[in-house]
């Protein structure tokens, strides 16, 4: 019975626990200085728990009282991908191969969207979509913009390894990576000139509490052969 007891509470750890990394930027590597700091990626924090994974933007400006930045990352997962464009069609590129996006914004109500390629970008997660294309979520802080969506949308799971690059933008739909995680130097000298992705490594691992309840499960096979 105790055995049980200590099983069902390290589970509850595993569902809330989370394994993280952060990848910094440099301050102040942007052309220009519009909107005070909201396009200026200070750091982008990459974490999953055993269903999910969020990105979370620090910024060197106020994004609630300056809100028409955007927020998008750039991700290739598999082989193939379009080497020349993106889900929003934006001049950004990822010379490898981009299969996923995420395009967001944080004025009025937020919102977030997710599109796949395959051979041609398609939606299928948006905040404003109705169940189950809704899994996909934004929230923000005065600098910072948090992203999540659940790993089984993003199409990786436990183990998996995907490249990426995280980007800010302005609201123009011919804005480019002002800009980018991945290059700590400028990104691009105008609003419409293109640029590629710089992409960063990310292993999506088990939660520190998943790994805990394998212990705890090892446990009870011990003392269940005794």
């Amino acid at each position: 019975m105790k055995t049980f007891f200590a099983v069902m509470a390290v589970a509850g750890l595993a569902a809330g626990a989370v394994a993280d990394q952060t990848y910094n930027d440099t301050n102040g590597d942007v052309f220009t200085g519009a909107g005070g700091g909201i396009l200026d990626i200070l750091s982008v924090e990459v974490s999953n728990t055993a269903t999910d994974i969020s990105f979370k933007f620090t910024l060197a400006g106020d994004v609630i009282a300056t809100d028409w930045g955007k927020y998008m990352v750039i991700i290739d997962r598999a082989a193939g991908g379009d080497t020349a464009s993106n889900g929003w069609n934006r001049p950004i590129s990822m010379t490898s191969g981009a299969d996923s996006w995420i395009g967001s914004w944080v004025d009025g109500s937020l919102g977030a969207e997710l599109y796949h390629y395959t051979g041609a970008w398609g939606l299928t997660e948006a905040t404003y979509n109705g169940p189950p294309n809704n899994d996909i979520s934004i929230s923000k802080t005065q600098f910072s913009v948090t992203i999540s969506t659940p790993l089984s949308a993003l199409g990786v799971g436990i183990g998996d390894t995907f490249a990426f690059d995280a980007f800010t933008s302005g609201g123009g739909g011919g804005d480019g990576a002002i800009d980018s995680l991945g290059n700590p130097g400028i990104q691009v000298g105008d609003w419409g000139q293109p640029s590629n992705a710089v992409p960063q490594n990310y292993t999506v691992v088990p939660a520190p509490g998943v790994l805990g309840l394998l212990g705890v499960g090892g446990l009870v096979a011990i003392r269940r052969r005794r």
